[in-house]
């Protein structure tokens, strides 16, 4: 059985364990970056390699010792924020709200799909997430997020997720 495939420029996740190695897929980071125009592709790019490299450092543990480097590498300074669980601008703002985020093992989601306009990039995720309708199935959550790239780093970030609570992010399935 395949992984994924992509098509239409959508990833389709075959295998679920995909979900937690898909942040060490350089083959999956390029063939879902893959456009027409080599401007698309690097601005697709750079927000897989972002997204991948905050689930390695997630999984890893590392969160203190690996933080500012990845976001200096990807975040300018000025960073603008927009998501009600990090009210906050600035990538010293961003690294201490991703300090304070608990770490339970759990696999960031991969992105699946990625649309760029002018300087903006629709990312879309997707996680399998507990079925509240049917007990012990999951069903595919996605979760679009947008970010804003300035001079080759992300400068501003549209977040989807509800204020607080558990179901505030891509962390863990509720228990």
């Amino acid at each position: 059985m395949q992984e994924y495939t992509i098509v239409g420029g959508v990833a389709q996740i075959h295998d679920p364990a995909f979900f937690d190695v898909w942040m060490y897929r350089d083959d999956f980071a390029e063939a879902l970056s893959k456009s027409p125009t080599v401007e698309v592709t690097t601005m697709k790019r750079l927000v897989i390699e972002f997204e991948a490299a905050l689930a390695r450092m997630m999984l890893s543990g590392r969160v203190d010792e690996q933080v500012d480097g990845i976001l200096e590498k990807f975040i300018v300074d000025d960073y603008i924020q927009n998501d009600p669980n990090v009210p906050g601008n600035g990538r010293a703002f961003l690294a201490d709200g991703f300090r304070k985020i608990p770490l339970t093992g759990d696999a960031p989601p991969p992105p699946v799909a990625l649309i760029v306009e002018d300087d903006l990039v629709c990312l879309l995720m997707q996680k399998p997430w507990p079925d509240p309708t049917a007990p012990g199935s999951t069903y595919d959550w996605f979760i679009p997020t947008v970010f804003r790239i300035k001079d080759g780093k992300l400068a501003e970030h549209w977040g989807s997720y509800k204020k607080g609570g558990h179901d505030a992010g891509p962390g863990p399935a509720p228990e």
